[in-house]
């Protein structure tokens, strides 16, 4: 029997009970966690925006059980589902782990990322890969890594409810129990924000060309950068361009006319993953 259960502890239980929103929010990112790993196991890795097929969901209901006391634990079990909630443990422990070191690595500002790859791509100018040579021999984490971030997304929001400074001193307790059983993954409020600062890290990647057309152009306002969605002329999927300021949205858009234009782009690492399949892009310049 696979057994994903989850304990409360301190301020935010209230005579071992917990409040509907609580209740609520923690048995739907469990749920969508085994949705996520239930796909990875099926498929080997998700894409972007990837969901369960109509017939998929009974494959993915689990049970849930009485909550039981001792702060409160909600359990939720299936037959045959070792595989599952496997996959959910090994997606989160290298999170978790890193998460319980005394301090989270500093990454350089996504605006020192951004100048350091416009240098790269005009010294490199067409000698920097394309698109096509980076999706024959991508590196070799980045499946892997964005597989596991969407369980690793989860379960950030479910343990993140403990640490409002009004709920100081409560605890979450995370055990998984599949075809093996692991340890529990023990969390306070200082390593639940920890997990949320490594979880949600994104970097810029090695610049690359696309060859694309421009299927929407969006100036922003003084709250909203520019955007755009394009279509990869390389796997004929729309994809996000990210645009970083309102000078790069009036370089783009005289390209916005149904004709293919090439790009200089990066894609958007999340959590040491990338969908090259789908994953968004960040503007540098036109080829």
């Amino acid at each position: 029997m696979a057994v994903f259960s989850v304990h409360f502890d301190g301020p935010i239980t209230i005579d071992h009970r917990v409040p509907i929103r609580v209740l609520a929010k923690t048995y739907e990112h469990m749920q969508r966690a085994i949705d996520r790993a239930y796909l990875i196991e099926l498929h080997g890795e998700v894409w972007k925006h990837a969901r369960l097929k109509a017939n998929q969901y009974r494959e993915t209901d689990f049970i849930a059980e009485y909550p039981r006391e001792g702060g409160i634990v909600l359990d939720a079990v299936r037959q045959g589902a070792g595989a599952v909630v496997d996959r959910i443990a090994s997606s989160i422990r290298p999170v978790f782990e890193a998460a319980t070191q005394q301090a989270v690595e500093q990454q350089a500002s996504m605006a020192v990322q951004l100048g350091q790859r416009r240098d790269y791509v005009e010294g490199m100018k067409e000698n920097t890969l394309t698109y096509e040579q980076v999706a024959a021999n991508p590196p070799p984490n980045w499946a892997n890594a964005y597989s596991n971030r969407s369980v690793i997304k989860e379960i950030d929001q479910l343990v993140a409810q403990v640490t409002p400074n009004q709920l100081q001193g409560s605890t979450v307790d995370i055990t998984l129990n599949g075809d093996v059983s692991h340890l529990p993954f023990g969390f306070t409020a200082q390593i639940a924000r920890r997990f949320h600062i490594i979880s949600s890290q994104r970097e810029l990647g090695a610049p690359m060309i696309v060859t694309a057309q421009i299927r929407s152009l969006d100036r922003g306002n003084r709250y909203v950068k520019p955007s755009a969605k394009i279509e990869n002329l390389g796997t004929n999927r729309e994809v996000s361009l990210h645009i970083p300021r309102r000078e790069d949205f009036d370089e783009l858009h005289p390209f916005h006319n149904g004709e293919a234009v090439r790009l200089y782009v990066c894609p958007i690492i999340e959590a040491l993953g990338f969908d090259v399949h789908g994953g968004d892009l960040f503007y540098l310049a036109v080829v």
